[in-house]
């Protein structure tokens, strides 16, 4: 929830997130609904078979936040 204008507004968005070595995939493992982390990567822009794109973020460094 953030306040702009004075009000309040849902904010929200879904990004895929795309791992790749070893030690990200382990990490991944124990990843469950609700823990918060802390994801460091660089965006891309996918694009899709029907010619719309997508953001995609490819991860180089996860932190599980307490």
């Amino acid at each position: 929830m953030r306040i702009e204008a004075g009000l309040k507004r849902q904010v929200w968005c879904k990004i895929p997130v795309q791992l790749s070595g070893i030690e990200l995939v382990t990490q991944s493992q124990s990843i469950t609904v609700g823990v918060k982390l802390n994801i460091n990567g660089f965006l891309i822009s996918q694009k899709l078979p029907n010619q719309t794109t997508k953001l995609v973020l490819h991860a180089e460094h996860i932190e599980f936040i307490d």
